[in-house]
């Protein structure tokens, strides 16, 4: 009985883990690291809390913008949209970089905010949102061997 209490709570705390990486994804893998969880849970737990976020946030997303839509009226009763100096360089970023620069970014900015730019402006790309997990999971194992690295040097 105490082995199943010990694996149910190891399992709810990677699913807390997994919850945390979805909205701070950089530091998810050194906290985990930190608390003494070897760097290949660090990596997984990480990786699948994104994956699940992307997948969540890509596929409530329209939901949310109709929500938004419903809420503050359609675009053209709010009137003409401003064109701020932010949103001037978000399209600059986009024009220039496109979807492998935000894939190449994703894992500096938080996975609902990647998610929702791959979502407005690469949707009708082929495999984007597989594309985005797999950065994702690729960022999630450079951030936990280095995370690694650094306690091991410390360590020494």
């Amino acid at each position: 009985m105490e082995w199943q209490a010990l694996d149910t709570a190891l399992a709810l705390e990677y699913v807390a883990w997994a919850t945390v990486a979805v909205l701070k994804f950089i530091v998810t893998p050194s906290l985990m690291m930190a608390t003494g969880h070897p760097w290949w849970a660090a990596w997984g737990v990480t990786s699948a809390g994104a994956a699940g976020g992307v997948w969540v946030v890509w596929h409530s997303g329209k939901r949310l913008f109709s929500w938004f839509e419903e809420k503050l009226g359609s675009r053209e009763g709010r009137g003409k949209r401003t064109f701020t100096a932010g949103r001037r360089r978000i399209v600059c970023l986009k024009n220039s970089l496109g979807l492998n620069g935000l894939l190449a970014v994703s894992g500096l900015i938080s996975v609902p905010i990647a998610t929702t730019l791959a979502a407005k402006y690469f949707r009708d790309q082929p495999w984007v949102m597989q594309r985005l997990i797999l950065a994702f999971t690729l960022w999630a194992l450079a951030l936990a061997v280095v995370s690694w690295v650094v306690k091991n040097a410390q360590m020494s």
